[in-house]
């Protein structure tokens, strides 16, 4: 049952209601994308239901109902992400709790509330992904979250009912972009000048970015051929030289696989330990900077053998992987030098031989047998090897994404029955057959490849250049990368991923559409290196290139508030005066005048008068001019407390100008004052 206090609740005009709606439906849109299917539907019903009251004139949901709609959106949440832990839990949880909010959305201070806090829901976005691309979102977002807060602002309360005084059209978007563009220098000054710690205070959970897809930490068939069709970035690289590596030197270590179990291929307990030899530097080594795009693990992208890395907290491991000391859930740069002509465990210890030759005993028997059998042909370890190599490029072996799953007998069904696959079907058999004939062998997964970017000079690394090769040891050689995929298919090492298959990935994959994406990342390589990339040293570095010596924290806290006052007292002056004029109606601005006018001569209206009590007293004193003293109140107080009339405002205008005083000290001659 509705209370009386809801039947009287004034209903909120149409427009800033409408215009509240969007401001909360633009901020919530991306997130409608990453949250579970229901708690998307909930959020469009409840939006769906406040859009159709406004237009129907239902009165609102019964204080009851609410909360028990409430509370089922809060066990929606709870039961769709397991819990109520999380960054994406939270968002989605702000959602639903606005979406919730439309129930009551029946008072001026609900509007306001919804419009402003759109703007921190728009700000979370950025918490997942601080693409350009959501630059456009961001600014789209404030505009009309902006624009909601001008039109609440101009809705009158009248008692019983709520009125819009506001003007739709070009002046109130105008005014809306005015106040957006007048906030820029001060989000200039926090950008530049605000003071940045070199780690963030708090941890972050490893799943914090919503399981971005990725490289993983196994392998098997299927693994990274699923990667593919994401041609998201995976990371991009500055070279020192300014020009890339060649092809055959663009393998970005990721994870080293050392353990199978039949089906999946895993890292080995002692992976992430420390390397025991280092790296050295010498003139062929590679200088070079990473930006690599968060993944949610703890590995470092970089060209075989990363020597040396100045992200903090970063090691190399005894599988000459680059990793740090926490999960990536920020774009990280991060500057590597390798050299790649480094030779890996010259000398292989007994109990990683094992490791790298063991195999599941009652899996694969033809791959078995024929490994065996081709040891005995080819004694010499590279021999068989490139026997092998040259097997996968005489034989009708095919390279392509078109694969049927594997079943317990991986390699052999691949080797002798299907013979088409991605790279992983390729490293994986590799590798069985070389255990099999007692070679030392593992499996290395990461990125091969790369776009260069002429324009930008750096490299790009896509999702979909992921790739897996092999590494065999070797005696007098150490661990030796052999690429099988190479031997099927050389233009997948020489021209990338996307040049090795014929089939389309996606409805828009065309190859000036490809090149078309590439050229334009640059724009966000810029946005990355400028904005995203601005870190406590980079401010450093622009605060001495304006002159300033070496500021530490406390002093860029004192200088950016001094700037801030600078900035903003100009801008609080304008916004005032701007104000002052834009506050009033021309009813109102024509009524101060008048009173100005007659308070040079000690008749104006006193604070605690009302127009007709002020009427009533000045009349006393001008009994003369009584009928038309009380006429103008009358007519103020028409035209300023009643329905919105321009023809009875023009006339109070008109009467108030004509207004004049009869002066009895000058013979009642009429001066206009």
């Amino acid at each position: 049952m509705i209370s009386v206090k809801q039947r009287q609740l004034p209903t909120p005009p149409i427009a800033p209601l409408l215009w509240t709606i969007a401001a909360f439906a633009v901020a919530a849109a991306p997130h409608l994308a990453a949250v579970p299917l229901q708690i998307a539907i909930a959020i469009l019903a409840l939006l769906g239901w406040r859009i159709a009251a406004a237009l129907r004139g239902w009165r609102p949901i019964p204080a009851w109902l609410r909360v028990l709609i409430t509370l089922g959106l809060l066990v929606l949440v709870g039961i769709s992400f397991g819990g109520l832990w999380g960054r994406r839990t939270a968002t989605a949880l702000l959602c639903i709790m606005l979406a919730a909010k439309m129930m009551e959305l029946y008072r001026v201070r609900d509007l306001r509330l919804v419009a402003s806090v759109s703007f921190f829901l728009i700000a979370t976005q950025f918490l997942f992904d601080e693409s350009l691309i959501y630059l456009a979102y961001l600014i789209l977002g404030c505009w009309i979250a902006t624009l909601a807060l001008v039109r609440i602002q101009q809705i009158r309360n009248l008692g019983q009912r709520l009125e819009d005084r506001g003007l739709d059209g070009h002046p109130m978007i105008a005014h809306s972009a005015r106040l957006l563009a007048l906030s820029l220098p001060v989000a200039l000054v926090l950008f530049v000048l605000f003071p940045r710690l070199a780690q963030p205070l708090w941890g972050l959970p490893d799943d914090a970015l919503d399981g971005k897809t990725g490289l993983s930490e196994t392998m098997s068939p299927g693994s990274i051929a699923s990667l593919y069709a994401d041609d998201s970035p995976a990371f991009r690289v500055v070279f020192e030289s300014g020009r890339p590596p060649p092809p055959q030197q663009r393998y970005w270590r990721g994870p080293v696989l050392w353990q199978f179990d039949g089906t999946t291929w895993e890292r080995a307990y002692f992976s992430l330990t420390p390397a025991r030899t280092a790296v050295p530097i010498d003139g062929q080594s590679i200088r070079y900077e990473v930006q690599l795009e968060p993944h949610e693990r703890r590995w470092l992208l970089a060209l075989d053998y990363p020597a040396q890395s100045n992200f903090p907290g970063s090691k190399v491991t005894a599988d000459y992987q680059l990793v740090s000391r926490q999960p990536l859930t920020s774009l990280t740069a991060y500057d590597v030098i390798s050299n790649p002509n480094f030779q890996d465990s010259p000398e292989l210890g007994q109990y990683q031989r094992s490791i790298a030759t063991r195999l599941p005993s009652d899996r694969n028997p033809r791959t078995v047998a024929m490994a065996q059998e081709w040891r005995e042909r080819y004694p010499d370890d590279l021999e068989l090897i490139q026997a092998l190599l040259r097997w996968f490029r005489e034989e009708p072996f095919f390279y392509s994404l078109e694969t049927a799953p594997l079943g317990r007998h991986s390699a052999d069904e691949f080797l002798f029955d299907l013979r088409t696959g991605y790279c992983e079907y390729y490293s994986s058999a590799f590798a069985i057959f070389l255990r099999a004939a007692g070679i030392p062998t593992r499996v290395v997964t990461g990125y091969q490849g790369g776009y260069w970017n002429e324009g930008g000079q750096y490299m790009l690394v896509r999702q979909s250049d992921a790739h897996a090769w092999n590494e065999v040891w070797l005696e007098g050689r150490g661990w030796t990368r052999f690429d099988p995929t190479a031997a099927v298919s050389p233009s997948r090492i020489q021209q990338g991923s996307a040049s090795a298959l014929d089939d389309s990935r996606f409805l828009l994959d065309l190859p000036w559409v490809n090149e078309l994406r590439n050229r334009i990342d640059r724009i966000q390589h810029l946005w990355n290196q400028w904005v995203l990339g601005f870190d406590a040293q980079s401010q450093l570095n622009l605060l001495k290139r304006l002159g300033l010596p070496e500021l530490s924290s406390s002093q860029i806290g004192l200088l950016m508030i001094l700037v801030l006052l600078a900035v903003t007292l100009p801008l609080s002056l304008m916004l005032l005066r701007e104000a002052r004029r834009q506050s009033s109606s021309p009813v109102e601005r024509a009524w101060r005048h008048l009173q100005r006018r007659l308070g040079r001569r000690g008749l104006g209206i006193h604070p605690s008068e009302a127009p007709l009590e002020w009427a009533a007293r000045i009349a006393c004193q001008l009994p003369e001019q009584r009928e038309e003293i009380e006429r103008i109140a009358q007519e103020f107080r028409r035209a300023h407390y009643g329905p919105n009339d321009p023809q009875r405002s023009e006339r109070f205008i008109e009467a108030s100008r004509r207004f004049r005083l009869f002066d009895h000290h000058r013979d009642h001659q009429a001066t206009e004052l």
